[in-house]
């Protein structure tokens, strides 16, 4: 296993984290008895980075990380959780979901907390009014955290000003993977994280799974290096080859999830791509681009926020166009209804009344009133 620095932080984090979303699941609810194995052999492996969060699989998630632990595991670990900030109906609760947190894992001491999932929203209407910033930096005076952060969501734009705000910030989560370099805080956003000290773990290395399952275009273009290997380790690979990546969360389903990774993660090293590898990831990111139907949006969030909070980079960036690639309709639905709601992404395409202050912010001059129509019709909503 391959360990990095968390930024300024003074701690190792290894290349690899296990993220705690993507659990084996029996009759709804987690498989504890699959999971608790999974977790220690990964552990085993030399993973030392477990991430939940406290609304993961309905609390569950929690569970399943204070069930792997227990018997001297946690002291092998860092271990992360998350605050809900939409679920607070006062500046008590956050105590409150912490103190959850904590005793759901069973620890005193959580090592990474994050405010989950900052927006435009959550930052205006709950991170500053709530003083979210100033209750986690005195739970690190306590103890009760080492490191405080959070995960994103939202334009760079954003993430600069969040990063900006406090010195405080030990640490940062954003999705990023070889698709995606545009989208959210990007491929700015690693690197300005570092610049200011900040150790970077990234969310979705492949994509919900798109990148672990190619379409036989993008597939055909990454074999044009001639270098055989597995999807997965390609999207991996692409985040472990960035310096600044500190840990590549990856979620993880089976016990062949975890050994495959354990593998991966063995070999791999900062700027380890060769020049015909970044050429073929080029060409697989133009197959994609180029599929036909393809909107040619890149998630970069100029068009928010929109007034019927539409999530118009979110729509059309990843749950249409990875529904043009796949043609796996029941797959887009379910996708674009578990994060349509406004404490979520944001709303869904028929919220759209064409009022077309988009039109003007969108640096693809993107017809997007129309489009959102398209996908209205497409998704039934």
């Amino acid at each position: 296993m391959q360990y990095r620095q968390m930024g300024n932080t003074g701690v190792k984090v290894s290349a690899l984290g296990f993220g705690m979303l993507r659990l084996p699941m029996k009759n709804g609810h987690v498989d504890f008895e699959q999971t608790t194995p999974m977790v220690r052999r990964a552990i085993d492996g030399g993973v030392n980075y477990i991430d939940t969060g406290r609304v993961y699989l309905g609390g569950e998630s929690e569970q399943a990380v204070g069930k792997a632990l227990a018997g001297g595991w946690r002291d092998r670990v860092y271990v992360t959780s998350k605050m809900p900030w939409w679920k607070m109906r006062s500046a008590g609760d956050f105590e409150k979901f912490f103190d959850m947190s904590r005793r759901t894992i069973g620890t005193d001491v959580i090592d990474f907390y994050h405010i989950h999932m900052i927006m435009h929203r959550a930052w205006k209407d709950y991170v500053l009014p709530y003083k979210l910033i100033e209750k986690m930096e005195n739970l690190k005076a306590q103890g009760k955290i080492r490191f405080m952060g959070f995960s994103f969501h939202d334009s760079l734009q954003l993430f600069k000003k969040v990063v900006e705000y406090t010195p405080a910030w030990d640490f940062c989560l954003i999705q990023h993977n070889y698709l995606d370099y545009e989208y959210e805080a990007g491929v700015l956003g690693p690197k300005y994280a570092a610049a200011n000290g900040m150790g970077l773990a990234v969310m979705k290395p492949v994509r919900t799974g798109f990148l672990a399952n190619l379409p036989q275009t993008m597939r055909e273009a990454l074999a044009s290096s001639g270098i055989k290997k597995p999807d997965t380790e390609w999207a991996l690979d692409y985040l472990w080859d960035i310096p600044e990546v500190s840990v590549a969360v990856s979620g993880m389903s089976s016990m062949t999830d975890v050994e495959e990774n354990l593998e991966y993660a063995a070999k791999a090293h900062q700027n380890m791509f060769t020049p015909k590898e970044r050429e073929a990831l080029g060409a697989a990111i133009r197959a994609y681009r180029h599929a036909p139907g393809h909107i040619d949006c890149t998630g970069c969030y100029q068009c928010i926020p929109c007034p019927q909070n539409v999530a118009i980079g979110y729509i059309f960036a990843y749950v249409y166009n990875n529904y043009i690639m796949h043609k796996n309709m029941k797959r887009a639905i379910s996708d674009y209804t578990v994060s349509m709601s406004p404490v979520q992404r944001g709303d869904p395409a028929s919220s759209c009344i064409g009022c077309g202050k988009c039109l003007e912010k969108c640096p693809q001059h993107l017809d997007i009133p129309n489009l959102l129509a398209k996908v209205k019709d497409t998704f039934g909503k």
